[in-house]
């Protein structure tokens, strides 16, 4: 493993950090606790001022195993407190307690959890035991039970998916309103998680769905006697799940010719299929993404070539193409489509405001016949904003002169959006930020108000290609972003690189600035963060492919054979 030595030196102080109360109880100003180290060594802040926290409790009625309300020799209820789990931020420091900067000279942060390991608590009953851990029992001889707290940490976990015979990833995570996790898995394999599609033909996929320690609830594989693909999901508001992609199967769903069509599916909470409609014309079309707005309207976003069948309301001239948008009702009717660019451009992610303002990201190539946004480079980021409706509210190019490879966005609380991906610009809106190119792809991360302003655009970079795949945003509005590397030195010196590509992911503020020196996931084979969510209680999920077998991917069944590639899904701690 390379870098393990800075990793570890750089890192040793703040893996380490736990929120405990020293043993004399010492509390800070208005019941706050100070924040310890593991040896109740008092951390301090930058200015050296004491780093404090009031904890969230929650008091609980203890009962026995018949649900009565267990009283103490005073006949008053005995109550428990526990310490509810809650994430805070400190200085990372390194072994002298400096504080760590990063590339800018700004100070990094780590969110850490309070108490130590985010805890869920429940009331059960269990067996009462004797100091020898023998079962008590009654004068009847049955085992005598009592209802108590049971307090446990969340666990973390990473596990492989897929199958043995051919090259499967996983290509979106979404948390459930459960705290669950769905997640979709594309590939090739007819074993595993596929094996009930093993009479099928080319790519098939399935949908997960893990409860929030990892456990496989249920999971459904599709295939048909041609491709379907996959593309994205997203939660829904009633706990279900929304899949779109694009299949040229006609026993999948009904295809407008002999090319692709693209699709939606909706499942429910128990995995139950719902809803599965197409949408194409006698050319191809996909659906890149999806999201749902708030009234249960499906939106899905990626291109159309047809100028036929359901496309056909979009006149797009013959031999040309439109990135687009569709909306539909809850039922799966489309309420509306809209085409915007032109040959060669397609959105590549999709994000629904809590206002029903809809944004997306897409990409605009040189060749594109489209004339309304300025041509910068040899491929732009486009970024749009539309109503609920789909009017359209502004649309503008992003770049450089280089090539800019955008593949993700999501919304934020104040009203605008941030944007994920890869440059080799140095000039233009990137170069304008400050930002220069430092060999192959850099990852860049850019905010943009609702207006479409630029707020702030970063890069991060090593000495070879690295991009951006995904980015999320935590219940504090930190954000989170994940993808590949390749390198092991200038911003990636502490996170290293195991081999080949590895998956990584690292975390900003609201205004830009980087909050930790970031961690990486892999082995010495390929490996590739494709998607990234958060859950409700700040816990961060990366998923991908995976071609290693060592290292983080270590005993891992099923195990990639090196050449093929096994989905991975994992907690990433900061």
């Amino acid at each position: 493993m390379k870098n393990k030595k800075a990793i570890v030196i750089i890192t040793a102080i703040f893996i380490s950090v736990m929120f405990v109360f020293a043993a004399c109880k010492k509390k800070g100003v208005d019941g706050a606790a100070y924040v310890t180290d593991e040896n109740g060594v008092q951390l301090t802040d930058v200015n050296g001022e004491p780093i404090t926290i009031i904890p969230e409790t929650s008091v609980v009625t203890i009962t026995d195993g018949n649900g009565n309300v267990v009283t103490n020799a005073d006949g008053e209820a005995e109550t428990s407190i526990y310490y509810k789990p809650q994430q805070v931020v400190v200085p990372v420091t390194n072994a002298n307690h400096e504080a760590v900067t990063g590339p800018n000279g700004e100070i990094l942060t780590t969110q850490i959890w309070f108490p130590s390991n985010p805890t869920t608590t429940s009331i059960e009953t269990v067996t009462v035991t004797d100091e020898g851990g023998n079962p008590v029992t009654n004068p009847d001889g049955n085992p005598v039970t009592e209802t108590t707290i049971i307090s446990s940490a969340n666990k973390s976990f990473s596990k492989t998916m897929g199958g043995t015979t051919g090259s499967d990833e996983a290509i979106a995570v979404a948390p459930a309103s459960d705290g669950g996790i769905f997640a979709a898995v594309s590939g090739s394999s007819k074993d595993g998680l596929f094996a009930s599609i093993a009479d099928t033909k080319d790519i098939g996929f399935a949908i997960c769905k893990f409860d929030a320690e990892g456990t496989l609830v249920w999971s459904k594989a599709f295939g048909a006697g041609s491709s379907v693909s996959a593309q994205d999901i997203c939660a829904s508001r009633d706990g279900g799940v929304i899949v779109a992609g694009q299949t040229r199967a006609k026993d999948f769903v009904s295809v407008n010719g002999s090319e692709y069509d693209a699709f939606i599916m909706k499942f429910d909470k128990d995995g139950n299929e719902v809803l599965r409609k197409s949408w194409g014309g006698t050319s191809n079309e996909n659906f890149f993404s999806v999201a749902e707005g708030s009234d249960g309207s499906i939106y899905a976003a990626g291109f159309a070539y047809s100028q036929d069948g359901d496309v056909k309301s979009l006149a797009v001239p013959y031999g040309d193409s439109r990135a687009v948008i569709v909306k539909f009702d809850a039922n799966g009717d489309v309420s509306k489509a809209v085409g915007v660019g032109g040959f060669g451009d397609y959105f590549t992610d999709i994000a629904v405001a809590k206002n029903g303002d809809v944004f997306a990201v897409a990409s605009l190539n040189a060749g594109s016949t489209q004339t309304a946004y300025e041509k910068k480079g040899g491929a732009d980021a486009g970024v749009f904003k539309f109503n609920s409706d789909l009017a359209l509210q502004f649309g503008k190019s992003f770049g450089g002169s280089g090539r800019e490879r955008f593949e993700s966005i999501t919304v934020t609380d104040d009203g605008g959006f941030v944007i994920v991906g890869a440059s080799t610009s140095s000039d233009g809106d990137i170069g304008a930020a400050g930002i220069k190119n430092r060999g192959g792809e850099d990852a860049v991360i850019a905010k943009f108000s609702g207006s479409g302003s630029v707020l702030f655009v970063k890069s991060f970079y090593g000495n070879k290609n690295e991009s951006f795949k995904d980015v999320a945003i935590t219940p504090q509005g930190y954000i989170v972003a994940a993808g590949e590397s390749e390198s092991a030195v200038r911003d990636f010196k502490s996170i290293g690189n195991k081999g080949g590509k590895d998956a990584f992911v690292i975390c900003y503020d609201s205004n830009g600035n980087l909050q930790n020196a970031g961690k990486g996931f892999g082995g010495s084979g390929n490996d590739v963060a494709l998607a990234v969510c958060v859950m409700s209680n700040g816990q961060v999920i990366i998923a991908g492919r995976s071609a290693s077998t060592d290292e983080d991917l270590k005993d891992k069944i099923p195990a990639s054979d090196t050449k093929n590639s096994v989905a991975f899904i994992t907690t990433v701690l900061f």
